[in-house]
């Protein structure tokens, strides 16, 4: 949840800068004819369209690529937005063809929008590779979008196998994140035991997002103290940077083997990773499925079980209410977990309030959950709702219901109505300016 790029935006005042926080809301929620209008009456947002405004400091086209949207993509080149325009994020980065919306994409390069080796190892353009080969011989290993090379972005085995041949370093670690290919491919069982088969070193993690028994067995036997590793530490950080490692987005921060075995049902894995966990590890399996018995009778025989955990395993119940498991964070709450514990920043009512989990939302107020309390981005639970609305969406969420009980429980207002059409009517009742 990046913020917008601030830097320039603040230097525009009064009725421009209302434009532009429209056409920011427009933009990224695919109202096209809104945008239009927007571009049409206000020239100041066409003659700075290529301004790194959204998050991630990205320029609006690159905003619309990345979610598929051709007909904002077209409107926005009919306003001379630079099609070849990229994010100005640190590590590298993003331009229009760094998606997985490969359709646009080809309709891209129609339009002029220039083939880098992450795109083209995505696309599988295997011709436009062998191109490149010839006349840079160092292309595989090429930074890109996030300092990735394009091993972390080639989806079938004829491009890996051809980077692969070409040098590509098969373990290279992007900038941002600190992790391989197959790291990044955890979520991808096809490429990610194609990368294995062809040398790619395994973590336990990986070994129990794909399944695969006999490999978090050989994992086990050889280091038995791998069960006790945790996302956001030691070998699972981003190195010198701040940005995570990958896993914290694909899997969840602070998450540990044993518990993400349950998570996944491999009962097998979970079974035989039993033999190695620690108490603690139990302790919080079981709050994480809701299982009283078994939560009650560690803590009979470990009385101080949850004031001894550390504050990011605590964490868990801010993990447990993004997964809207309400049993969980209610048997969490009963057992003496802190309200107000967090996970990346988020505390259980930011998650909730992302999902629009009403339930779960009054239950942690009840409970004396903060309304005031920020995340790293510098939003509050009510923030967060009015985020969720825009950005999640879950169809099973309330987020005016949700607004509302954050407001009565004293949350601060915004400046500005924000959020979806509900949200935005809910704050307007309460006095927020349009």
């Amino acid at each position: 949840m990046n913020e917008i790029n601030r830097d320039s935006f603040d230097s525009i005042d009064g009725q421009n800068k209302i434009a532009m926080e429209q056409f920011i809301q427009t933009v990224q929620a695919g109202d096209v004819e809104t945008t239009a209008q927007l571009l049409q009456s206000h020239p100041l947002l066409a003659r700075r369209i290529d301004e790194p405004w959204f998050s991630f400091d990205s320029p609006a086209i690159v905003v619309a690529a990345s979610r598929g949207n051709r007909e904002m993509v077209d409107l926005l080149l009919e306003n001379v937005a630079d099609i070849n325009a990229k994010s100005s994020w640190w590590a590298g980065g993003f331009g229009v063809l760094h998606h997985n919306h490969h359709d646009l994409a080809h309709y891209l390069i129609e339009r002029g929008a220039r083939v880098d080796p992450h795109a083209a190892a995505a696309l599988g353009m295997l011709d436009t590779l062998e191109k490149m080969a010839e006349e840079d011989p160092s292309f595989a290993n090429q930074r890109g979008p996030d300092g990735q090379v394009p091993l972390h972005f080639a989806t079938s085995h004829e491009i890996i196998d051809f980077l692969l041949a070409h040098g590509a370093d098969i373990d290279r670690r992007d900038v941002d994140h600190g992790s391989t290919p197959a790291q990044w491919s955890v979520d991808n069982p096809d490429k990610c035991n194609y990368l294995i088969k062809r040398g790619a070193q395994t973590d336990i993690f990986m070994a129990i997002m794909l399944g695969d028994v006999e490999q978090v067995r050989r994992i086990l036997e050889s280091d038995p103290g791998s069960v006790h590793a945790q996302i956001g530490k030691g070998d699972f950080t981003s190195g010198s940077s701040d940005g995570g490692h990958i896993y914290e987005y694909i899997i969840g921060r602070a998450f540990r083997p044993l518990y993400l075995a349950a998570c996944l049902k491999h009962a097998d894995i979970t079974e035989l990773m039993l033999n190695y966990a620690s108490v603690e590890e139990r302790f919080l399996l079981a709050c994480g499925g809701a299982d009283r018995a078994a939560v009650h009778h560690i803590i009979r025989t470990h009385p101080n079980m949850v004031q001894s955990l550390q504050p990011e395993d605590q964490g868990l119940i801010a993990d447990a209410a993004w997964d809207n498991r309400v049993e969980a964070v209610r048997l969490m709450l009963e057992v003496g977990f802190d309200v107000n514990a967090s996970s990346q920043s988020f505390t259980a009512l930011h998650r909730a309030a992302i999902r629009g989990n009403v339930e779960l939302v009054q239950l942690l107020l009840e409970q004396g959950a903060s309304v005031h309390l920020l995340n790293e981005y510098g939003g509050s639970p009510l923030g967060s709702c009015i985020w969720g609305s825009l950005h999640c969406e879950d169809p099973r969420g309330n987020y005016p219901a949700v607004a509302e009980s954050l407001i009565r429980a004293g949350s601060d207002l915004p400046e500005h109505a924000a959020g979806k059409d509900e949200v935005k009517n809910v704050l307007i009742g309460h006095g927020v300016a349009r």
